[in-house]
């Protein structure tokens, strides 16, 4: 299945995602832009600038039409104060940030501001978009010896800290679910984090870690587990979810395999088996912890027709399985991909779990 593009674009005219590159302007000066623009945004860009006045009521701006604003930055200028002045939320100044190819914002340097979202298809020249989701299930301590589902604290660290250095933006699986609808441009190298099961070391070990790097991941739990010795208590989640990092949501009752029926059950037994099991942990959290609930996660990522079926009648926008991989802008939204990461990863296996472009070739 292939996006197509923007109405009035032909395929070639999609901003590329990969590189930097620069685009010429009145006067000889230059501003960098993303991915070696293409011809259109550079023509644009140029007649923008040439035809323009600069503006009478923000002397730092150059020229602005319905798509761009090509301004000076001032002093005290920032991404974010840009973002919150143009386009109505200082967290999108990663926009900015891509769009130009730059990391910060210097007194004097033109930036171009897009108006109007690129790609909210996440489909580019060469390629398309994808957004991997890691998962984690437990964690141990330090450096200890950890089990195969298990993550050691000073690996936990070490990853977070790669998508720190590499640029990664850490974000939901709200955002992905705008990012799927067509409704949201998401940074290029997105990722989501996801922990299966609602261990009590989440709270131990991965919250403080992700408190300290400030990133937001979503915990499956399955209720029966709630509260059991090695379990996350309601308590704990509250503590979590108030901090706004943390997000918790269905994994199940059970965690038993919802494609599998139980010796000698009837359809209708199975099918009203499988309603509960999605939807009683869906009706906990929304009492307990007054979370909307929107996702999720088959247990052993298990699905089929009719499990999918019965999560959608269940209400669920999204559900995630645990097969590898991506998921591009029209993906599945009850299919979703999310790799697990293991005991023992190095960071160059972890780094293999990122990859947010996939290259296509339209010869």
């Amino acid at each position: 299945m292939t996006k197509k593009p923007s109405p009035g674009r032909r395929p070639e005219e999609v901003i590329n995602p990969t590189g930097e590159g620069r685009a010429r302007r009145a006067g000889g000066r230059s501003t960098r832009l993303l991915g070696g623009p293409p011809l259109w945004l550079a023509v644009a860009l140029f007649g923008l600038l040439s035809a323009c006045a600069r503006s009478p009521f923000d002397q730092n701006v150059i020229a602005k039409n319905s798509d761009f604003l090509v301004l000076t930055a001032g002093s005290g200028d920032t991404l974010e104060s840009l973002a919150a002045q143009h386009l109505g939320d200082e967290k999108k100044g990663w926009v900015i940030a891509e769009l130009n190819g730059i990391k910060r914002v210097r007194a004097g340097e033109e930036v171009v501001v897009p108006l109007k979202p690129i790609s909210p298809a996440g489909m580019f020249n060469g390629g398309f978009q994808k957004i991997p989701i890691l998962t984690y299930h437990r964690f141990t301590p330090g450096k200890s010896n950890c089990g195969r589902l298990a993550v050691s604290e000073d690996a936990f660290v070490a990853q977070m800290a790669y998508l720190r250095d590499r640029g990664f933006r850490v974000i939901d699986f709200k955002d992905l679910a705008d990012f799927l609808a067509g409704k949201v441009v998401l940074p290029r190298k997105s990722v989501i984090l996801s922990i299966d099961d609602g261990y009590k070391s989440v709270y131990e070990i991965a919250y403080p870690v992700l408190k300290r790097f400030d990133y937001p991941a979503t915990i499956f739990v399955y209720s029966d587990f709630v509260g059991a010795g090695s379990g996350l208590t309601w308590k704990e989640m509250r503590e979590m979810v108030d901090s706004g990092l943390i997000d918790i949501q269905p994994h199940s009752k059970t965690h038993s395999d919802l494609t599998l029926r139980l010796e000698g059950e009837s359809e209708k037994a199975y099918r009203k088996r499988l309603a509960y099991e999605l939807r009683h942990p869906a009706d906990l959290i929304e009492r307990k912890l007054g979370l909307p609930i929107h996702t999720f996660s088959y247990p052993y990522g298990a699905e089929n027709e009719i499990v999918i079926e019965a999560a959608a009648e269940a209400g669920y926008t999204l559900a995630a399985t645990v097969t590898r991989g991506g998921n591009p802008t029209f993906a599945h939204p009850l299919v979703l991909r999310r790799s697990q990461i293991y005991c023992g990863d190095s960071l160059k296996t972890f780094a293999r779990r990122l990859q947010t472009f996939e290259k296509i070739s339209l010869k």
